[in-house]
């Protein structure tokens, strides 16, 4: 389990609220980082594959420097902040050094400055970002003091600079990093994402933590406490010589909890990442387990994910700090689950420890499982052998029976959807509704994914046929 260690790293370094993450946003040609006009918006380091002309490169938005004015009574986040801001300096070919025009150099910029020429990055460039109208010539003036050879003016919001920008990337990436005709084929067929796979879960359940382990780095911050992430950050992971698409999402709190707007947007852009990975692990903290009980807003979760029709695996995670072991199946989680959960009362779990690294490689069986499930063909003659064969079972051919099954096929995947089509469709009863159901998902396996049967009456049928 590894990520692409192999890249040429530029990063986006600065104090907070001077751009950063807009300057990632325009370089990337995406929204994926959260720009927020409020300082320490940004966490965790974004990623993002860019090819700057003809070379390919990973532009890289890191949480701001030195000036983190919530971690004034919380240590461990500036630890954790600091811990991350040094192994990007250390990692990253060239550093993009963010300032703004409208503030002027500041302390904390003069410091950051120090710290980066003791740094051993290739290459440092001096982005004067937010220099629109009258500030610019003298902020670039300014800027100059501070010596660094590579000194632009840009407006990351409005795209001014940009091209100089990438020119002065593109002139310090070595030739190693160019594609050819052949190799954009090799690159092509490597970056063929086999699944998208979003972690959602209330905050503090150690969605990071999972996800640093697969990595095998320390790309999330990760510590114990609650709201730590708070944006979507997406990372290629290879599994198996596969190459998959892993997505880290803020933690989901009750609504009725939710009070800060930029918390809001985080949900938000979590509910939006879910909806458009194929599958999704629901973390859970095994240590919430009281009595037995699934909490209701994690089982209200999971009904979402399923009606919206995604892969959905539950994962158990701390599991060592309970009495529960890690290969275990509790029939209480079973019948937690059969009782709240109409939409698939089979839902794969189990127990996982991130921090000792138990059960990840069952995890990522599991979704892939579970999710080659979702996507499953069957064909119409299979379809419709089943069909013959329910069709003479004892709830079929009992005579307060007055309905008839005629044919299926299937009409869509992810999740499977089927259409059934029946003659006096409105003398069928529920329960037997439900039969046919459960009888299709246990006969083709299917009875831990959502499966969609649609019964469509026809006003016309031949008893002959």
């Amino acid at each position: 389990m590894h990520s692409n260690n192999n890249a040429f790293k530029v990063s986006i370094i600065g104090r907070t609220n001077v751009g950063k993450s807009t300057l990632f946003n325009r370089l990337a040609r995406s929204n994926q980082a959260l720009a927020f006009n409020r300082p320490g918006v940004t966490r965790d380091a974004k990623e993002k594959i860019i090819t700057v002309f003809d070379k390919e490169i990973t532009i890289i938005d890191s949480p701001g420097m030195l000036d983190y004015a919530e971690c004034n009574d919380n240590s461990e986040l500036l630890n954790a902040i600091n811990e991350k801001l040094d192994n990007i300096i250390k990692e990253s070919n060239i550093i993009i050094f963010v300032i703004d025009a409208i503030d002027g150099i500041t302390n904390n910029d003069l410091n950051i400055a120090s710290e980066l020429r003791k740094s051993s990055c290739n290459e440092l460039i001096l982005a004067v970002n937010k220099s629109e109208g009258r500030v610019k010539e003298q902020a670039f003036i300014d800027a100059l003091s501070l010596g660094f050879d590579n000194t632009i003016s840009i407006s990351a919001e409005h795209g001014q600079g940009i091209d100089e920008l990438l020119n002065i990337l593109y002139n310090n990436i070595p030739d190693d990093f160019k594609l050819n005709d052949n190799n954009i084929v090799e690159k092509d067929n490597k970056k063929q994402i086999v699944l998208k796979i979003a972690f959602v879960g209330r905050p503090n359940v150690g969605k990071s933590t999972i996800i640093n382990q697969l990595l095998g780095s320390n790309k999330q911050l990760a510590a114990d406490f609650p709201g730590l992430t708070r944006e979507d950050a997406v990372f290629d992971f290879i599994y198996n010589n596969k190459l998959f698409k892993i997505i880290d999402t803020p933690g989901i709190r009750r609504k009725s909890k939710i009070h800060d707007k930029l918390e809001k947007i985080s949900v938000s852009s979590t509910l939006r990442s879910y909806r458009h990975a194929d599958a999704v692990v629901l973390v859970v903290d095994a240590s919430s387990l009281e009595c037995g009980f699934i909490e209701n807003q994690d089982i209200t979760l999971a009904s979402n994910i399923l009606r919206d029709g995604k892969a959905l695996v539950v994962v158990f995670n701390k599991y060592d700090k309970t009495p529960y072991k890690k290969n275990s199946q509790p029939k209480f989680l079973r019948r937690n689950f059969e009782r709240s959960l109409s939409q698939n009362k089979r839902i794969p779990f189990l127990f996982t420890s991130a921090i000792n690294n138990d059960n990840l490689d069952i995890m990522m069986n599991t979704v892939i499982e579970t999710y080659n499930k979702y996507k499953i063909k069957i064909s119409t003659s299979k379809l419709n052998n089943w069909l013959q064969f329910i069709n003479k079972t004892e709830i079929m051919t009992s005579a307060n029976v007055k309905f008839k099954l005629k044919y299926i096929t299937q009409i869509g995947e992810t999740p499977p959807t089927f259409i059934i089509f029946t003659y006096k469709k409105q003398e069928m009863r529920k329960d037997q509704e439900r039969y046919i159901i459960n009888h299709f998902k246990q006969h083709f396996n299917l009875q831990d994914v959502v499966v969609k049967i649609i019964f469509k009456n026809q006003s016309s049928y031949n008893k002959n046929a």
